[in-house]
């Protein structure tokens, strides 16, 4: 695999740095060297920056080209193993998301409509603002619809890529304006961290996806919507059985455990160590591949991250979790990428400063849960799987303003649908409704 240039995009117009940088894959080879935007650039592209209303046709197209064509010269298939070498997500993975994504572009109008209150004569939505920047994740495809969704509602978007997954936004970018999105809408700005920093400060609404700094940086902004740690949960208030337990394993490990609605807490009315330990043992049957091969199940990492990722996981047992997992962290693979084993720990301690730890790879943390306790411990939690006989905790979960979504019996926590709302509305964050009256018509 050699490895390409990717510069930043303006306009339709690409623009090549005086500055750029190598993005090593997990295995240590360069796969890519990147531009790094400068911040003239940025100033730029939200001169040039407008949104327009695009038809929804030019979305569909945009996601069968994303999904199967060469949109930027590079194949679905290229794309994907630069993807996997750059980020470690296993190859299935990369692809399940191209076509997660080009699904989701087909359903872009039918969602915003159905996200929204029923229309009303005098009331119309329209955009809070012009502009959108969004730092975007590297961890899965799926993301990469936050822009695009607002791109069809209006605003001009500039986005400032992953440093791990550039590629992307770019093939993504490629596929709308080949469809005919105006290029006035969209700008795609490669950098470091200083330049989201900009990015978000600049625009007149943000995005940022990242872990809790990013997120306590940007939490009381009410222009930037923040998409952090998930710490999605189970509450298991049922005897271990193997329906259930296929059910803990795929919340836990689905999709290599990149998710944020992937499963990292489990609360148990039963003993933590026998859930543990069943866990453990089902999620320790996972094969360790290098992410290019068809089977892989589990992500892989540098081994940089690999000692920082064994590390944390020590940290955590000195901490007195215990471990089930056969393995520690991360184990060496011949590509010199490191297997992010899976790794499952429990305590007895319901209020154990560690629980809510999240890592990139399938982890989980089992404790102890009673009745008694409610729904309190479980803090602020992207999804809670419900595993119970008691027909009042998914209707109590509901109504708990710290959880965002309720799950009953083994459904998956990522299912998505167009009437589904992620985290809250993001249809009701980008838009607002405003006021038409016309002489016209009877003012009530």
């Amino acid at each position: 695999m050699s490895a390409s240039t990717l510069q930043p995009l303006v306009q339709g117009e690409t623009f090549a740095c005086d500055e750029t940088t190598d993005l090593l894959g997990v295995h240590g080879v360069p796969v890519a060297r990147v531009g790094v935007s400068p911040p003239l650039l940025l100033q730029l592209a939200l001169r040039r920056l407008r949104g327009a209303a695009v038809p929804a046709d030019v979305f569909r197209q945009a996601g069968e080209l994303f999904a199967e064509a060469e949109p930027a010269g590079e194949s679905a298939d290229e794309y994907s193993r630069r993807v996997t070498a750059a980020t470690g997500l296993p190859y299935r993975v990369v692809r399940d998301g191209l076509r997660s994504v080009r699904d989701g572009l087909a359903a872009l109008e039918e969602s915003n409509a159905r996200q929204l209150p029923a229309p009303a004569d005098r009331v119309r939505w329209v955009p809070r603002g012009r502009t959108l920047g969004i730092v975007t994740p590297s961890n899965h495809v799926d993301p990469h619809l936050t822009w695009a969704r607002a791109l069809s509602l209006g605003l001009g978007v500039i986005v400032r890529p992953g440093t791990r997954d550039p590629f992307t936004p770019f093939r993504l970018a490629a596929a709308l304006l080949a469809a005919g999105l105006p290029p006035h809408c969209l700008a795609v700005l490669p950098g470091a961290h200083e330049l989201g920093e900009r990015l978000l400060t600049a625009t007149e609404l943000g995005i940022v996806y990242g872990g809790p700094t990013a997120v306590s940086r940007w939490a009381d902004d009410p222009r930037v919507l923040t998409r952090g740690p998930g710490r999605s949960a189970v509450l298991l208030d049922r005897p271990m059985s193997p329906d259930v337990l296929d059910a803990l394993a795929r919340s836990v490990a689905a999709d290599a455990g990149v998710r944020c609605t992937n499963t990292s807490v489990i609360r148990t009315s039963g003993d933590p160590s026998e859930v543990a330990d069943a866990l453990a043992a089902r999620l320790d049957t996972a094969r360790s591949l290098p992410a290019d091969h068809p089977d892989a199940m589990l992500p892989t990492v540098s081994a940089e991250q690999a000692t920082h990722l064994r590390r944390t996981v020590e940290d955590l047992e000195r901490a007195g979790l215990r471990r089930h997992s056969a393995d520690a962290g991360p184990v060496p693979l011949p590509d010199g990428s490191y297997a992010a084993r899976p790794v499952v720990l429990s305590t007895p301690d319901p209020r154990h400063p560690a629980l809510g730890t999240e890592l990139p790879f399938p982890f989980a943390v089992v404790t102890s849960w009673s009745a008694a306790d409610g729904l309190e411990p479980f803090g602020p939690t992207l999804a809670l799987s419900v595993l119970s006989d008691d027909p009042g905790l998914p209707s109590a979960a509901l109504a708990e303003p710290r959880i965002r979504r309720v799950v009953v019996g083994g459904a998956d926590p990522w299912t998505t649908g167009p009437e589904l709302p992620h985290d809250g509305s993001l249809t009701g964050f980008l838009l607002e409704p405003k006021v038409l009256l016309s002489d016209k018509e009877p003012t009530g």
